[in-house]
């Protein structure tokens, strides 16, 4: 087993390396970098912003989870998933207790390794797991869904095993620590592999995770939500207890020489900018382990919030202001002090996450969380019901918040040239290549100009359909077109098309439907509703909890897999499918640079590359789709019995009911007529065939067998 180990130099040349586990543990041992680790742990504490130093930055990251090379388009791609999944446990209280913690985590059998982290106070554990049923992950889009899996499997468990609570971060695959120095790393190679069952990863909020109020600050960027922003506040955090400390009046350790000093802290983070949330945080860390002194994150919180409201200039009512105004602006305080609200304009619901630098994920405000958010407020005695709280989730001042946009235009402006799109379609072994490669590329942009809204009076009406036995790597091919930060949550392959409703919503909010197994998709719905949901650019959706029905922009696109050829069965709607016959294994070997591959198709899009297929490529696909064509039993029972003729002088002109009329005489019982209308239909759609206008309706050249 490798790990990849990364250094990052002069802020953006990459070293890359992979190291045997065995090895890697005896460098934490010995610490062949010594010298980083030991000045960075004796500077740290007497340094502001530690985490932009350059010390800091030179300590390499290892990533335990996956083995990973550099591929030719330049990004690091999955070589071979280790089957490891990282926990953390931070804030601790002591480097001893971190000691103990890491012996109380090789209990459990499926531990391979612990020891503790960069900054002393926090235990890397590493935890071996398999698939119940089947392989490891092959490709990085499997193993990055298998991952979430474990790790929310994981949690619980260990929760138990540790007696204390498992750092909740975002589960990633490229989840990485920096290189530590740990004299003793405790590790058991012949770790058994906790099975992790094939289940959905569970999408509600953790139950352990604490609930909420208090209030708002300025608007804080994504990015600083990170480890590097809590340590800049723990810095400060430091400087204040000092300064507290020297000012706190009665017998140190009393009670009212805490409370003095409580007081002297949340006055003195408020006074230095620190936003309140923030300061509950970092204030309750240190306490919390003072059981003696008898302190709750209540009392802390109630302490906090009296000096930052002190500082608000909050008072009582006056003539100018109502009671229920006052009322109100106390709920958006707390709440937006406590929390950071913003409304997934693609969802459609809004989401929360506590409002301080932890990195914690954002989560849906369901109706569960409402009824907290307003049995906190009343525990703090404000008078609310859940319709004041409902009032302000829902209000226009929740900012929209849209991720789709976030990340095209985050790529807009930065290809390097290259045809990256191309390389990502010759990945896939086809007879027909250069037609494939030309048909995915305009696809792939008509699907970035779909969610870019470009031309709202037309959707993405092509859906590639790829066609080969099975184990060649479609799906997972069709799943890794999105990158993971789009995928966690645009991307659906489990789309039942019995429910319009359902159907609809999905095309609302999802950015790629995979319509899986589509040979089982059958004949009436693929010449009905498949064939009118793929050319709507807009949907009329009702949202849950949603009270009308909205006229949405649809955002998907369709690709679809199948392990059968003959799967078309409606020659009129042939043309919105691009059958490609995949004639051998997909190379899923290097993850897509997807920062090219949307910055290529952004940059192009901007420049009117053309997104849509034209005539010429219209009948040429049509006619290239004839091999994957499910022939009717009419069609049958016609080429029995008539040869579609080119030349005037040795056919003869006949009528749909005229041609149904000798299948009928000769077939017998055998044959179930179809309509005149229908059989037309037929005819018009064969290629070669002939036909004229004539007086008693459309006339077919054949020849009579």
């Amino acid at each position: 087993m490798k790990f990849t180990i990364v250094k990052t130099k002069k802020g953006s040349v990459q070293h890359v390396q992979t190291r045997e586990a065995s090895l890697l543990f005896e460098r934490i041992a010995t610490d062949v970098g010594k010298s980083q680790v030991f000045q960075y742990r004796q500077n740290s504490p007497n340094m502001l912003y530690p985490e932009t130093s350059s010390l800091y930055r030179e300590i390499a990251e290892v990533f335990p989870a996956l083995e990973m090379h550099r591929q030719q388009n330049g990004a690091l791609g999955m070589k071979r998933f280790n089957g490891l999944v990282l926990l953390e446990v931070r804030e601790l209280a002591s480097q001893q207790e971190a000691e103990d913690l890491k012996r109380r985590a090789m209990d459990a059998a499926s531990t391979m390794a612990a020891f503790v982290g960069l900054d002393t106070r926090s235990v890397v554990i590493l935890v071996r797991v398999t698939p119940a049923e089947g392989s490891m992950p092959a490709s990085e889009s499997e193993a990055e869904l298998f991952y979430q899996q474990a790790y929310q499997r994981l949690l619980p468990i260990y929760d138990g095993i540790l007696g204390m609570r498992v750092t909740r971060m975002e589960p990633q695959l490229r989840h990485s620590f920096k290189m530590t120095y740990d004299a003793q790393p405790l590790m058991n190679p012949e770790a058994v592999p906790f099975r992790i069952a094939s289940t959905p990863v569970s999408t509600e909020t953790d139950e352990a995770d604490n609930h909420l109020l208090s209030l708002p600050e300025p608007e804080r960027s994504q990015q600083e939500l990170s480890w590097e922003a809590f340590e800049v506040y723990e810095n400060v955090f430091r400087l204040t207890a000092e300064e507290a400390g020297r000012s706190a009046t009665g017998e140190y350790d009393s009670d009212e020489w805490m409370q003095s000093y409580l007081t002297a802290l949340a006055h003195g983070m408020q006074q230095r900018g620190v936003p309140e949330e923030e300061a509950v945080l970092h204030i309750w860390r240190h306490f919390k382990f003072r059981i003696e002194q008898r302190l709750t994150e209540d009392a802390v919180r109630a302490s906090v919030g009296a000096a930052y409201e002190a500082s608000a200039s909050h008072g009582r009512c006056n003539a100018l202001d109502t009671c229920e105004g006052q009322l109100m602006r106390q709920i958006i305080r707390r709440m937006t002090a406590r929390y950071c609200f913003r409304l997934n304009t693609i969802m459609g619901y809004v989401e929360y996450r506590p409002n301080h630098s932890w990195p914690t994920p954002w989560q849906a405000v369901t109706e569960k969380v409402i009824n907290t958010f307003t049995t906190d407020l009343q525990l703090a005695g404000l008078t609310v019901w859940d319709r004041d709280v409902r009032r302000f989730i829902n209000s226009t001042r929740i900012r929209d918040y849209n991720p789709l946009e976030e990340y095209l235009f985050r790529q807009s402006g930065k290809w390097d040239g290259k045809d990256h799109i191309g390389a990502l379609a010759d990945t896939v072994p086809t007879d027909t290549p250069q037609e494939w490669a030309a048909w995915f590329h305009t696809w792939f942009l008509a699907m970035v100009a779909q969610w870019r809204g470009l031309d709202r009076r037309f959707g993405n009406s092509i859906v590639p359909l790829l066609i080969s036995k099975q184990g060649l790597g479609k799906s997972a091919f069709c799943r890794q077109l999105l990158p993971p930060e789009l995928r966690s949550w645009g991307y659906t392959d489990h789309l039942s098309l019995g429910e319009d409703r359902s159907v609809h919503l999905a095309m609302a909010q999802m950015l790629l439907i995979n319509l899986d197994e589509f040979n089982a998709i059958s004949q009436k719905k693929q010449e009905g509703f498949l064939k009118n949901i793929v050319q709507l650019p807009a949907v009329k959706v009702k949202r849950p909890y949603g009270r009308h029905i909205e006229d949405v922009h649809r955002l998907a696109s369709f690709i679809a897999t199948t392990n059968l050829t003959d799967v078309l069965t409606d020659p009129t709607g042939s043309r919105r499918f691009v059958g490609v016959q995949v004639t051998g294994r997909i190379d899923l070997s290097q993850t897509p640079n997807y920062e090219q591959l949307y910055a290529q198709a952004m940059d192009e899009l901007d420049n009117r590359v053309r997104y849509w297929f034209d005539d010429e490529e219209n009948a040429r696909i049509m006619q290239h789709n004839q091999r994957f064509q499910q022939r009717t039993s009419e069609e049958d029972f016609f080429y029995e019995y008539f040869t579609p003729a080119t030349d005037v002088r040795q056919g003869e002109w006949m009528t749909a009911a005229a041609i149904l009329t000798y299948i009928k005489e000769r077939a017998r019982a055998s044959f179930r007529p179809p309509t005149s209308y229908r059989m037309g239909r037929l005819l018009s759609n064969i290629p070669d065939i002939l036909h004229k206008h004539a007086t008693h309706g459309e006339q077919y050249l054949v020849i009579k067998r």
